[in-house]
């Protein structure tokens, strides 16, 4: 490519972006201001801190760019002030090497972006290059966390309308104590496709599907006979084959005595509500693995390792006991264990080698953004996300973070993420390291039982390694 190509395509990243520009030396600002041009179409300068402070405060600027060593106000001064206005602000400092005094106060008020003077175009290029592709990404993230919520309360309203439109039709049937059917109303027939005389004749077993068991219905008529309501839904059998879904209430009717007289059974069609909320779940789980994805291409990561974790996170829940609905919660879910890497800056997130402690210490800060961007939601799976974001990072002995829980304190979300996401860093190449050799991703599993995870987790993960290692395999980068 091109510098000229290279040039244009980056300036459609920046497209709309405003740039302040400050810095004392006349020649340099306008040398500057022209290389920029070249990319931004809306670049202002200023001379100094104060003129630098008040362009600030009249507009909004995507990115700022400041000498540190000016007269009447100096740069980290002006970054200050910036900072209190807008503690994310993108900040670039353009430093002398007699400047690293100052270096270290401007890193504390979260300025990660540096270009050493004399000013190199390919240097400048880069820098700004990585900051206009991180805000770009960011607001691609802020307009599919948008649009993601605007589809929830789209698909929400869907879903309450469709209960009303459910609920217009409600099906009457009345049994007595040996289970005959002794009354049944037209709504009954209509959704059922027998008709009156057939049902009152042949009774409820024309109508059971065989994905109910023999277990369900003894339950039923257990409950029912002690004289208590039963609520919940069943699936039947139409005249013609097809299946349909009830949301059914059976309540005994008592006389005076409190005898058993028969029963009523109150129902409600809710076959395309099932379906509805089927393709409802759907959705959450593409779009949740969508913008998972979308968090994991900051740190260079491919999609398929939010795929590989909501995978082997489904297994562990299965093999743990988890119910239906939480092995759904948490495979959903799964991929949102890592969303709040998209607010740990690139310098960090990106380093190709060993984190030093301050660095790491700012990465730990990832689980705390996770779960503050979704604590808030009443939704369900998003509550779930949010466990997953907060707690992926606890360790079973308590030396994890953010908050050094430990054992079963640890929800179960955490606990098979936890052991998941381990799993798959450590078989896949990343930006720091090369992919382990099986047998030594066995080793460490094996001796961080009790430790980094669940002891039952890593007893049932080595009881059943060969479907793990079968999903890696599969779905490999």
């Amino acid at each position: 490519m091109t510098f000229k190509e290279m040039v244009h395509e980056f300036s459609l990243l920046a497209d709309g972006m405003r740039i302040l520009y400050v810095e004392d030396e006349p020649l340099i600002r306008e040398n500057t201001k022209l290389l920029l041009e070249t990319i931004f179409s809306n670049v202002q300068t200023a001379s100094n801190g104060i003129e630098g402070f008040k362009l600030y405060q009249s507009g909004v600027f995507e990115i700022v760019i400041t000498d540190i060593l000016m007269p009447e106000m100096n740069g980290v001064t002006m970054v200050k002030k910036i900072k209190e206005l807008n503690p994310l602000q993108p900040i670039i400092i353009t430093s002398a090497c007699e400047e690293s005094s100052y270096l270290l106060e401007l890193i504390n008020l979260g300025v990660a972006q540096f270009l050493l003077k004399p000013i190199q175009t390919d240097n400048m290029i880069k820098i700004v290059h990585e900051v206009v592709t991180n805000i770009y990404n960011q607001r691609k993230v802020n307009e599919f966390t948008a649009q993601l919520k605007q589809d929830l309360i789209h698909q929400t309203t869907l879903l309450e309308q469709y209960k009303e439109i459910v609920d217009i039709s409600t099906i009457v049937t009345k049994t007595d104590l040996q289970g005959n059917i002794i009354y049944a109303n037209d709504a009954f027939c209509k959704t059922s496709g027998y008709d009156s005389d057939e049902i009152l004749s042949k009774g409820h077993r024309i109508l059971r599907h065989p994905d109910m068991s023999s277990e369900f219905y003894e339950n039923l008529w257990k409950t029912i006979l002690s004289k208590q309501t039963w609520t919940g839904s069943i699936k039947n059998l139409k005249k013609n084959g097809e299946r349909y879904i009830t949301d059914t209430t059976i309540k005994p009717i008592l006389d005076e005595f409190g005898n058993i007289i028969d029963f009523i059974s109150i129902s409600h069609d809710v076959s395309e509500l099932f379906d509805l909320n089927d393709e409802i779940w759907q959705t959450q789980h593409e779009m949740l693995s969508l913008l998972g994805e979308v968090g994991e291409t900051r740190s260079q990561e491919t999609g398929n390792h939010v795929r590989r974790v909501a995978k082997y996170s489904k297994l562990l829940g299965e093999l743990y006991g988890l119910e239906e609905e939480q092995i759904r919660l948490i495979y959903s879910a799964a991929p949102m264990h890592d969303i709040g890497k998209i607010g740990i800056p690139d310098a960090i997130l990106l380093k190709p080698g060993k984190l030093d402690v301050d660095e790491y210490t700012v990465m730990k800060t990832h689980s705390n953004i996770g779960y503050d961007i979704l604590k808030n939601s009443n939704r369900p799976l998003l509550q779930a996300a949010a466990i997953i974001a907060h707690e992926h990072h606890e360790k079973w002995d308590g030396s994890g973070y953010p908050n050094a829980l430990d054992g079963e304190n640890i929800h179960i979300y955490g606990r098979i993420i936890a052991l998941a996401d381990v799993f798959d860093a450590l078989s896949c190449d990343r930006v720091y390291k090369k992919a382990w050799p099986m047998d030594k991703i066995i080793e460490l599993i094996i001796n961080e039982r009790g430790r980094h995870f669940d002891p039952k987790l890593v007893d049932m993960f080595m009881a059943n390694i060969d479907q793990f290692t079968e999903i890696a395999n599969k779905f490999k980068d």
